[in-house]
């Protein structure tokens, strides 16, 4: 054995247990009480709990759109990561527009991310409308593993419901998972048309531009076609209660329909919208109401949303002040580094969650809906040595400067963290320790995904 991490609490998605963890390679080797390892590095964790690598599952690092790049690339993406305890990224292959293929758009993101990335990372692929006609095109891709596509019912490059419903059932076919952004295009389209005509138009009217019901309604309306296609779906980044909602009545039908959300529509509200620094919180979909964080919160503990990821989309803050409007400026917002954290501090100290089901939505899950289990997501021997030693009683204050994303601002700037990172390891390798990054560009590997629909 090469690494022995020793009296610290392991939390799996089933339990927690007093147990050492002995790692050789890149693989966990063992766990257990009282284990020896002649030879070996000890790291003493008497205290701490040891999780598994969070897996940040919905991510945009090095993203153009239109003259624009997202102000974290591939490596400052990673890196950040890292820090945070993720110690895999689940990135996005898009076409440069329908003329390009599937593949080539893939083999260029492999390409951008193979000498940067500092933690490993999958891809979705998103499917332009037309391509998903392209059952070739498809099937190449998920032969080159990724399990999943992603398509949108809003933006330039939309599908109709209907496209939709037939991607489904190609990758139904394939045992591949479609991933979906649910804003319904005629409802946003017809929103921002009658604010601007009233000249309501600054960043202020985020919120309005893009209200619940766009959401809801597309969330229902994706899952009537994946029922009719006999296919699973994933719903990315759900802002609504009632959103959540319709994807518990779902499975309570039986339906394989997945959720995710992310931390800001848990913690944060449209209020941001009212400040000076409107444009700093603008996403899409919009930040939401109390009631809605409450909502989330609750189906999130009851099960009916299995992941929590950040749909992190950073722009600095001169990127963003370019921005007149709420339909110009760059929507997006830093948040891999504090997903583990505040999901601990809010989620766990909190009550809303205990410290299995944290792993569960953070780890556990998106490993097996994506193809990724048991290689990620869990603390087994022959598992990938991907640990993060956490400690549940450093307080930390939340601002830019303690963090690492090129944007240079957080959202959640100010909240008071009780438990935090102390070391993150990828493969059994220490790239993070008490704030300090000690890892490098290219130590990351593309894992490719096996076809899951559970």
């Amino acid at each position: 054995m090469d690494l022995l991490l020793k009296g610290g609490w392991v939390v799996t998605h089933e339990r927690v247990e007093r147990a050492d963890v002995a790692i050789k390679g890149e693989k966990i080797v063992a766990l257990g009480p009282d284990l020896e390892a002649p030879g070996a590095t000890v790291r003493d964790v008497t205290g701490k709990y040891i999780l598994p690598g969070a897996i940040d599952a919905h991510v945009h690092y090095q993203m153009p759109i239109g003259d624009l790049l997202t102000a974290d690339d591939w490596f400052t993406g990673t890196r950040l990561a890292a820090c945070g305890g993720v110690t895999t990224v689940i990135d996005y292959a898009e076409p440069a527009g329908p003329a390009e293929s599937l593949t080539q758009s893939l083999a260029q993101r492999l390409a951008e991310a193979q000498e940067q990335a500092c933690v490993d990372y999958g891809l979705h692929q998103v499917v332009m409308a037309g391509q998903e006609e392209d059952s070739q095109e498809l099937k190449k891709v998920v032969e080159k593993g990724v399990t999943s596509f992603k398509v949108f019912t809003t933006y330039n490059q939309r599908l109709s419901y209907a496209a939709i419903g037939h991607l489904l059932q190609q990758a139904r076919r394939l045992g591949a998972l479609v991933t979906v952004h649910c804003e319904d295009h005629e409802i946003v389209t017809a929103k921002r048309q009658e604010l601007e005509a009233g000249g309501w138009t600054a960043p202020a009217y985020h919120a309005t531009s893009r209200p619940a019901d766009a959401e809801i309604q597309a969330i229902q309306e994706v899952i009537r076609q994946a029922e009719a296609a006999g296919a699973p779906v994933y719903i990315v980044h759900v802002s609504t209660g009632d959103g959540a909602a319709a994807i518990a009545a779902a499975r309570a039908r039986g339906r394989q329909v997945f959720g995710e959300t992310c931390p800001h529509y848990l913690l944060l509200t449209e209020e941001r919208y009212a400040g000076p620094d409107s444009r700093l919180f603008l996403m899409c979909p919009p930040l939401r109401t109390a009631k809605d964080n409450r909502d989330l919160w609750q189906h999130l503990a009851g099960g009916d949303l299995q992941v929590v990821a950040t749909d992190h989309c950073s722009y600095s803050p001169e990127q963003k002040a370019a921005g007149t409007a709420f339909y110009n400026t760059p929507s997006g917002v830093p948040g891999t580094e504090t997903l583990l954290p505040l999901l601990y501090s809010y989620g766990v100290n909190r009550g809303w969650l205990t410290l299995p089901q944290m792993v569960r939505v953070l780890a556990t899950n998106p490993a097996r809906l994506f193809g990724l289990y048991p290689r990620k997501g869990c603390l087994i021997p022959g598992s990938d040595a991907d640990l993060v030693v956490f400690d549940p009683r450093q307080e930390v204050t939340l601002k830019a400067a303690g963090l690492h994303s090129a944007a240079g601002y957080t959202i959640f700037a100010g909240f008071k963290l009780q438990g935090y990172p102390e070391a993150t390891y990828l493969r059994g390798r220490l790239v993070y320790d008490r704030g300090q990054f000690l890892g490098q560009a290219g130590q990351g590997k593309f894992i490719p995904g096996q076809v899951s629909t559970s």
